[in-house]
């Protein structure tokens, strides 16, 4: 089932767009504002008292005093969220919110346009793909990611402009493509989530499904996204003794698989002494209880971000989880879930479908962060989470999702559709398996990460086959109506 190559539509910077297209995208805009200034006046505001107490987020004062050396020594997370927030801290020390709601009301713009762009480039009939972008960049669940200081409304935005770009650039090596290749190396370093593994393997995937001859080409368009990626995992090697861009995950799986194996199996195997000192704490304990109960001897390296034992900040929680002890006994807590899951792997495997999978298909805007501006527009929420669980809409999501994966198979699609494809595929399959096993908690959130996404491609997957059913519909009337035709009289 083709997707076949899509009407011309002109680049963003072109002046002669075809009409529709370029009316679709100003409504897009239109809805976009139209909505914000409704949500404005039911009491939505953007939320930035998460920055005091955040986990993943430095001491403010340190951000704001000592930004590129605490920038420097960050093991935790990634570095660009904290990079916005120091940034952001040094300009308007007493209100920061003043450089970060334009910041995250630019990204809700863009995911919108972004999504419109990419179920044009997939040929949704315009009138569909303006309204579909339309009603989900008015959504209540994008408006609340939206208002809320945290990195998932930014992960969004990097996801659909790196499927967007990739779209425009028709799968052919070129600016379009290094733009899409630095919005995934931007989305690695801002969320953790998206290990550079997976970097690398939509660079590999891209990669492979140009034409043989641009390759090398294509390769390039990642190589400097790619560089800066590696240097910052080399680094984290290199001071604190692992690959990757947070010290965090075997704690977050460790604490998953603890939970979903049950307390009396957990204790069974501490009897047998087959887990770590680990086991008798929390995942993520004060710099100074992981010294005690790891037995590590206490070091100042001289480097407040890293010997901080607490936040300098007044708040409801003050623990620093970048202290030095963390990246040091990481490996205890990697031991424990290998050894349990290797204990219990049908129990675990089984708590994944019971435990994980109903959190992780929650409502994406079911969160207790929420609340103060959830209550606001409680109706509206209300509504949203109603449709976004309904029978029906997880029968048009799913059935457009299987309807585009056949069509990304197919031999006759258009060789850009079908990397625009692969690489919302890619990304459905990685959210999906790393948010259902790497952490218990905020599963819902990690959907949230692709559900745009996903409606996009579903949308495009309707249409396809609607535009395959109509031709063939039409080949049969055309055959129908002439008969077959006439044998060729042979030349005298």
């Amino acid at each position: 089932m083709p997707l076949g190559d899509p009407p011309r539509i002109r680049r963003w910077s072109g002046s002669s767009w075809a009409l529709p297209a370029r009316w679709g995208a100003v409504i897009v805009g239109l809805a976009f504002l139209a909505s914000r200034f409704w949500y404005h006046a039911r009491g939505i505001r953007f939320d930035v008292s998460t920055i005091p107490y955040f986990d993943q987020l430095l001491d403010p004062i340190l951000l704001r005093g000592r930004l590129w050396e605490s920038l420097f020594y960050l093991h935790g997370q990634p570095p660009l969220f904290n990079l916005l927030t120091g940034v952001a801290l040094k300009a308007a020390p007493t209100n920061p919110k003043v450089i970060l709601l334009p910041v995250f009301l630019a990204c809700g713009l863009y995911l919108g346009l972004c999504q419109y762009l990419i179920m044009v480039r997939l040929r949704v009939p315009v009138i569909v793909a303006t309204l579909t972008a339309s009603a989900i960049v008015a959504s209540p669940a994008c408006v609340l990611y939206e208002n809320w200081y945290f990195y998932p409304h930014l992960n969004v935005a990097w996801l659909l402009g790196a499927v967007a770009w990739l779209a425009q650039s028709r799968g052919r090596p070129g600016g379009e493509m290094a733009i899409s290749a630095a919005h995934l190396g931007g989305l690695s370093l801002t969320r953790s989530l998206f290990h550079p593994l997976f970097f690398g393997l939509a660079a590999t995937l891209i990669v492979a499904l140009v034409s043989r001859g641009a390759r090398r080409k294509a390769l390039a368009c990642f190589a400097l996204p790619g560089l800066l990626l590696f240097l910052w995992c080399a680094k984290n090697q290199v001071l604190f003794g692992f690959f990757g861009t947070s010290s965090w995950g075997s704690r977050n799986v460790s604490h998953a698989v603890e939970t979903i194996v049950g307390a009396n199996r957990v204790q069974a195997e501490a009897r047998l002494g087959h887990l770590s000192p680990a086991i008798g704490v929390g995942p993520f304990e004060s710099g100074t209880r992981n010294e005690a109960v790891f037995g590590l001897t206490h070091k100042t390296t001289g480097i407040p971000a890293l010997d901080n034992v607490n936040k300098q900040v007044p708040s409801s929680h003050s623990v620093s989880y970048n202290h030095w002890s963390y990246p040091a006994t990481a490996h205890f807590y990697a031991h424990d879930a290998r050894q349990l899951i290797a204990s219990y792997p049908r129990t675990y495997f089984r708590g994944l479908l019971k435990l994980s999978l109903p959190n992780f298909l929650l409502p994406v805007d079911q969160s207790g962060f929420f609340q103060p501006n959830r209550d606001f527009i409680a109706t509206a929420t209300a509504r949203f989470d109603s449709f976004d669980h309904s029978d029906a809409a997880q029968l048009i999501l799913a059935a457009g999702l299987a309807l585009s994966l056949v069509a990304a198979c197919a031999r006759a699609t258009a060789r850009g559709d079908r990397m625009v494809l692969a690489l919302a595929f890619l990304a459905f399959a990685w959210v999906t398996s790393v948010g259902l096993v790497g952490e218990l908690g905020e599963n819902n959130r990690f959907r949230y990460k692709v559900l745009w996404l996903a409606w996009a491609v579903a949308i495009a997957g309707h249409a396809t086959a609607i535009r395959s059913l109509r031709g063939a519909f039409r080949s049969r009337r055309r055959v129908g109506v002439l008969g077959p035709p006439a044998a060729t009289e042979p030349a005298r």
